[in-house]
């Protein structure tokens, strides 16, 4: 019998619903959601636009602050940076300036030693056998103390006049009349001597033509040296460069001015007394204060004075040497360092009304000599300090000599000697019989107490008060 319940559908087989419900209900939702945005346009784009605005806004305060910070970065980091730079700038320019040198006091080392005398056989000691002449070993022993000093001093007691006069020792009226090789000159440029004194009572020995000869050859051969206390007669109009008798010698190291003056008490000979004043330096009152005070215009710092003076072979100063250390001691010379009496004489301190001191070399005896008495064959190397201090002020620091021994032998040790290399072997073939011990005895007579026979140097007391005079 045939079922009435229906028959089970095979799969996919179930009744499909009609598709034209669906494309219905599309419609409907697009025509809805044009129509929305249709309307909802306007709203959308000034939400939009809002939105937008806001945005830029942000953006703006963003980048403005931005810029600020990176603005203030900036100007810091270029402030730090200038900072730094100023920073080592100044520590560059504070290392580059120096620190500022103090100021030093200028000092001025003097030497000088005592007579030149060449008698006749001393000149013969310095011959050669081609027939010249040298005399190195004169100062080949004191050598460093002329190394150590600035100013170089000797008193050039003889004339190198014409060869042709000959070369030994004549009998004039007023004393022996000397003549020396020039070859004497050129031994004491060669050992460092820069200041020759020729004011001495021998100058006149050859004549105006001797001294002519021997100042030509000085400012032929060694123009820079200095020959003071003259003027040679040969001199070419407005050439001044050999006139020491109107002119004053002023020596000068780092600003520091020293004026050496040269005045002798006579001289032996005269060519012609109206006009021998022109070309020697002769020890007046007068000329001693205009030659003070051409110093003093010239604006020097100290003055020194070399006068040729006194009686000789007396240990005592004579009243000359009294009268004129007196006056240039009122005049406010500074130091004097004296000659001619051929024998050794005191040092002294002196000091005028003012309180200004003088130190007073009255005698420094023979440098070189023969026929001499014993006592007449020492002499000394008188040395000097002088010091300007950074404010102007100027002083003699200190002042010192060194005794010296001739050996009167004839030939290459015909020579001097510093008293302690005076020994027993040179004394030995020292035809004057001095001894080692002689020597330090009289040197212990004249100076006193400020000589020391071990060091073999007399030293001056500088904070002596000094003789009023």
């Amino acid at each position: 019998m045939a079922s009435t319940q229906p028959k089970h559908l095979a799969p996919n087989s179930r009744p499909r619903k009609h598709p034209i419900l669906f494309i219905l209900i599309g419609v409907i939702v697009v025509a809805g959601l044009v129509v929305g945005e249709y309307y909802a346009r306007p709203y959308l784009s000034s939400f939009y636009q809002q939105l937008q605005n806001n945005s830029q806004a942000t953006n703006a305060q963003q980048g403005t602050s931005a810029t600020d910070a990176t603005a203030t970065s900036a100007t810091d980091s270029t402030a730090t940076q200038t900072d730094e730079q100023a920073t080592a700038d100044g520590e560059t320019a504070e290392a580059e300036t120096p620190e500022p040198v103090p100021a030093q006091p200028v000092k001025i080392e003097a030497m000088m030693i005592g007579d030149i005398l060449m008698h006749d056989a001393l000149v013969q000691s310095g011959a050669q056998d081609d027939g010249s002449y040298n005399y190195d070993f004169l100062y080949e022993h004191i050598r460093p103390y002329i190394d150590a000093a600035d100013v170089r001093i000797l008193n050039q007691e003889t004339v190198m006049g014409y060869p042709e006069n000959g070369f030994s020792m004549t009998n004039g009226a007023m004393g022996p009349i000397m003549n020396s090789p020039t070859a004497l000159a050129d031994s004491e440029a060669r050992f460092g001597f820069n200041l020759i004194l020729n004011a001495h009572n021998h100058v006149y020995d050859q004549g105006y033509e001797g001294l002519a000869h021997e100042m030509d050859y000085w400012k032929a051969n060694y123009p820079t040296i200095p020959i003071i206390g003259v003027n040679n007669p040969n001199h070419a109009p407005g050439d001044e460069s050999q006139n020491y008798v109107d002119n004053v010698y002023v020596y000068e190291k780092d600003g520091f001015k020293i004026a050496f003056l040269n005045h002798t008490y006579d001289t032996n000979e005269h060519p012609n007394y109206e006009t021998d004043g022109k070309f020697c330096s002769y020890m007046t009152e007068e000329k001693v204060r205009a030659d003070v005070q051409k110093a003093r215009d010239l604006g020097v710092d100290l003055i020194v004075a070399c006068p040729h003076w006194g009686v000789q072979y007396t240990t005592e100063p004579s009243d000359e040497e009294w009268t004129f250390s007196k006056l240039y001691t009122e005049l406010g010379v500074d130091l004097i360092f004296g000659c001619h009496p051929h024998i050794l004489q005191h040092v002294e301190m002196l000091r005028n009304a003012t309180g200004h001191k003088t130190v007073c070399y009255y005698s420094l005896g023979n440098y070189v000599a023969s026929l001499m008495s014993p006592e007449c064959l020492i002499g000394g190397v008188a040395r000097a300090t002088f010091v300007k201090e950074p404010d102007g002020t100027a002083r003699v620091e200190a002042a010192s000599l060194v005794p010296t021994v001739i050996c009167n032998t004839y030939g290459p040790n015909m020579t001097a000697f510093p008293i302690l290399d005076y020994t027993w072997d040179i004394a030995s073939i020292n035809s004057s019989g001095m001894t080692p011990d002689g020597a330090q005895a009289f040197c212990s007579e004249v100076f006193g107490a400020g000589y020391d026979q071990t060091t073999g140097v007399y030293t001056l007391n500088m904070a002596d008060e000094g003789r009023l005079v």
